[in-house]
This record gives structure tokens, sequence and C-alpha cells, in this order.
């Protein structure tokens, strides 16, 4: 195949959001007279957005009455301070020039919103290593597993799916990508829940670099 685009996952594969999404949770739980959770209990959850974070801070599934309500407030306490600590995963800018240099262009779909994946990459200062930013909420995209952003993607960029490649830290990044029919890398350096070498991945990768061999191998 002939590897145009390598669409990432945000949350941890190429941004350690992490501790601020930490942060937002659990001054959720402070305002309430709850004691902050420690980083190890919540980190692991970072990948799963409000759903993951609210649901383990407070015990909660999104159909509890409570939800939106803890959900409403911890987006705004992230939008308050969403690139404070967050910082991308090392390997991370030199493995997205290397991708450039071999010209294969490189993207993001993320299952945050797009306003937040923006305002993120903005305020880490790498708008300028992505050709595309699509967020579960962009137009002609849907939160993953769902494909819809691959096709998108696609249109946007006047390229087919079976040129794009994309790679992530949860199974459903597996998921999204092959049902659009796309080989999708595990991360192993992210919010892992289980262990990547039973996603039924198209590769593992150790480190970024890893992502760089894998593509050009592609091609």
């Amino acid at each position: 195949m002939t590897v145009k685009l390598f669409l990432f996952d945000l949350d941890g594969t190429l941004v350690d959001t992490a501790p601020d999404l930490v942060r937002a949770t659990n001054l959720v739980r402070i305002v309430r007279g709850l004691p902050a959770l420690p980083d190890e209990v919540l980190r692991p959850m970072a990948s799963k957005g409000a759903p993951g974070l609210i649901g383990t801070a407070f015990s909660i599934t999104p159909d509890h009455p409570s939800f939106a309500e803890f959900k409403d407030e911890f987006l705004s306490n992230y939008r308050s301070g969403l690139a404070v600590t967050s910082r991308p995963f090392a390997g991370i800018p030199e493995m997205l020039d290397a991708l450039h240099a071999v010209g294969i262009r490189t993207g993001i779909f993320t299952n945050k919103y797009i306003e937040l994946a923006d305002a993120l990459i903005d305020g880490l200062e790498l708008r300028d290593k992505f050709d595309i930013i699509l967020g579960s909420n962009s137009e002609g995209c849907a939160m993953k597993p769902a494909p819809d952003a691959f096709f998108e993607a696609a249109r946007r960029l006047s390229i087919n799916t079976n040129e794009m490649l994309y790679a992530g830290d949860d199974p459903r990044d597996v998921l999204a990508a092959h049902a659009a029919g796309l080989p999708c890398a595990g991360v192993r350096w992210g919010y892992l829940d289980s262990d990547p070498d039973t996603w039924h991945a198209d590769f593992v990768a150790n480190s970024p670099l890893e992502l760089v061999s894998w593509a050009t191998q592609q091609k």
C-alpha cells in the first residue's frame, strides 16, 4: 500500500493529558467536600473521557441523574487549564517530523470534542505538525469505535482510506480503524487497561519511532 496519511489518537497516544484531566476531575470532587483521588486511580481513565473519569471518581454511569451535571463541571474545569501540565510523550514531535520527511501527512482523530482538541494542540504549539484534526463532534464524525472520521478524513484530504494508517492506546482505536479497513497500531506508552497484544492490532509499538518504521514498511 501507499501510505499518504497517518492518523493518531490524541490522549495517551500523542499527548500525556492525564495530569490536567485528573485535576479537572478532582475539582468536581473537591467542591463537594470529597478528597482528591490519587493520580494512579484516575490516570488509567484518561483515554476514556468523561464517562471513564467521572464514572471512576463517583462510581456512577452516564445514566445516573447526576452524571450530566458532573460532566459539565468537569469540562468547564478542563477548558480552563487543558495545556497546563499536558505534554507530548517523549519522541512524538520527532516521530511526526520523520513521517513528514518521508512524505506522509499526519493527523488526529480523537473522541475529544474538536474545540478541546484544537485548544490543546494550539496550547502546546503543535498545530504545524498536523494536516488534519478531527474530534468526535466534527462534521461527518462520530465517537470511536464508529469509523466515520476515517471516511471524513479521506474526503477532506482527497485520498482513499486504503492509503491511511491509525494508531492508538485503546482497543476501540483498533475496532474503529478496522471497521474502516485501515491497518492500526497499538501503542504501549498510553493509559493502558489491557495488553495491546490482545487487541488484534496490526502492529504494537514500544516507542513512537517504531511507528515510523512500520509506516515506511507499508509504502
